[in-house]
């Protein structure tokens, strides 16, 4: 079944931040919803605003209306739901929007460390397949002309432009609208280096989460139980309800957080200064921030090793070629002397 794709980073910081502005100025929810409805940058979203402030005038509250549209994220519809709940939805959709915007930035800067090694690879392909054409079709015996090479070169590269865009619209619309992007997730959560990235922009999640629900007054352990449902690995989501029951029993959070051992030794070291501070929330905070910074370096890290994969790549290409350009070219020299 198709389903509706889910709001992107960049329109989910914008919302976010005018919702939040309108929430402060004390525009009231509904002509909040209709106003940052008349300035959405997508159709999609300015639908789903203006059938939001129905549904609420209809007598569903803010957190059902965005659960019915469908495109908003789970982390977005848990902390509206605990902010319209305690009355600091403006200071939850602000610290959203600055969190949607780090993850913006850091997705962008990663498409354009990419361009790069793209386009080599993309030379690579075009320039690679042209000259391994000539290079084959060089024969002795043969009448090779450049007009008709040419014109077979460009039909093999229309079929085979024509055959990856469509492979790449199927990947977008099963990614959009089915669960493929959760399985890609999955699957790169197990491969290096991308396991890390994955791993901690999960985490950066969970720390953010657990910091605004906590900081807008709701239990620890409720707020560690709705914050764990938002980890993609049930190993994960396991370890946090234990060490909720480990909290339950009257144990302190550096003794309970050694339930949960992949948040990291800094994670577990901040989390006890923090509570120990009283200052958990803003320790909470921070970690989230830390993790964010941290897959920000190691996507850096990963697009350099990509590069010099890439470079290798082309490297092999061009050497390819060169064999067997001195091949064909001695082959036939040796075939034409009959030996």
């Amino acid at each position: 079944m198709f389903g509706k794709s889910i709001l992107n980073h960049k329109t989910m910081s914008i919302l976010c931040r005018q919702l939040a502005s309108a929430y402060e100025a004390g525009i009231p929810i509904i002509q909040s919803l209709q106003i940052v409805g008349d300035s959405s940058p997508t159709r999609k979203l300015k639908f789903a605003l203006y059938r939001a402030s129905e549904k609420i005038m209809s007598g569903e509250t803010l957190v059902e209306a965005f659960k019915e549209a469908g495109i908003f994220p789970d982390l977005f519809i848990r902390l509206v739901a605990t902010g319209e709940r305690s009355g600091k939805l403006d200071i939850i959709l602000k610290d959203l929007s600055t969190y949607y915007e780090d993850l913006w930035k850091i997705k962008r800067a990663t498409i354009s460390s990419l361009i790069y090694p793209g386009i080599q690879l993309a030379l690579g392909w075009f320039l690679g397949t042209f000259a391994l054409g000539i290079v084959q079709n060089l024969d002795l015996h043969s009448h090779f002309t450049i007009n008709k090479y040419i014109s077979d070169y460009v039909s093999f590269q229309i079929k085979f432009i024509s055959l990856f865009l469509i492979g790449c619209i199927l990947i977008t619309l099963l990614t959009k609208y089915w669960n493929l992007g959760n399985i890609i997730k999955n699957i790169f959560s197990y491969i290096w280096p991308f396991s890390r990235i994955v791993h901690k922009l999960s985490l950066a999640r969970f720390f953010k989460s657990f910091a605004l629900l906590y900081s807008s007054g709701i239990t620890i352990t409720e707020s560690l139980q709705r914050s764990a449902e938002l980890l993609p690995s049930f190993s994960q989501q396991n370890n946090i309800t234990q060490v909720i029951e480990e909290i339950k029993k009257g144990s302190n959070l550096e003794k309970a957080f050694r339930r949960a051992p992949w948040i990291g030794r800094v994670a577990q070291e901040m989390i006890t200064i923090g509570e120990q501070s009283g200052k958990l929330d803003e320790t909470l905070h921070k970690l989230s921030e830390y993790a964010l910074r941290d897959a920000e370096y190691t996507i850096r890290a990963t697009t350099k090793i990509l590069n010099v994969l890439v470079m290798l790549i082309v490297g092999a290409i061009i050497g390819f070629i060169v064999i067997t350009f001195y091949a064909n070219l001695y082959g036939n020299m040796l075939n034409s002397l009959d030996i």
